[in-house]
């Protein structure tokens, strides 16, 4: 009898030893696909920033306006350290698309004509603006970013564009990458 509950015994523990180490095993093979999924390839072209940014809540769109030209580092490194650097391009725009993409970000002003020419002031249009895809935590990290941008080229509110919403990053997707 004692044989027989010591070979029980002996088979529960075995068994428990199994299962344990099929579960360290299974912990460690998410481990690994986690580490993979977080080391995704980064956008490499414009479609691939677009559905990088319908696909992903956290990321928004910054446009460093034209009449901000210089200080590449300095906000290279402000995006760093508020969040990510996803996507990057250049845009030159006309007055036609000016016009439009300010519209799109600023829908509440009524005087759309003068506000171009405050932000496309003469000779803007041969200056490229600067285009980022950026990943943030959340929408008060991106405006805690913006206002950082903002402090380097004591302009107002002109030097930068970062969107709010997720629904807004789309939009800008749609109109800078498609």
């Amino acid at each position: 009898m004692i044989r027989l509950k010591a070979a029980c015994l002996f088979a529960g523990v075995c068994m428990l030893a199994q299962a344990t180490t099929q579960m360290h095993e299974k912990v460690a093979a998410t481990h690994v696909l986690y580490q993979q999924h977080t080391r995704k390839k980064l956008p490499t072209t414009d479609r691939e920033a677009y559905d990088y940014c319908k696909q992903h809540k956290h990321a928004f769109i910054a446009i460093v306006w034209p009449i901000a030209q210089g200080n590449g580092e300095e906000i290279r490194e402000i995006f760093k350290h508020y969040g990510k650097i996803i996507y990057k391009k250049q845009f030159f725009f006309d007055h036609k698309f000016a016009y439009k993409i300010l519209k799109k970000a600023h829908p509440l002003v009524h005087d759309m004509d003068e506000h171009v020419d405050w932000y496309f002031p003469v000779g803007t249009y041969e200056k490229p603006a600067r285009i980022f895809v950026l990943e943030f935590k959340n929408a008060e990290t991106a405006i805690a970013c913006k206002m950082a941008v903002r402090q380097i080229f004591k302009m107002q509110y002109r030097p930068i564009h970062v969107n709010d919403v997720h629904y807004e990053t789309v939009e800008l997707a749609e109109f800078f990458f498609t």
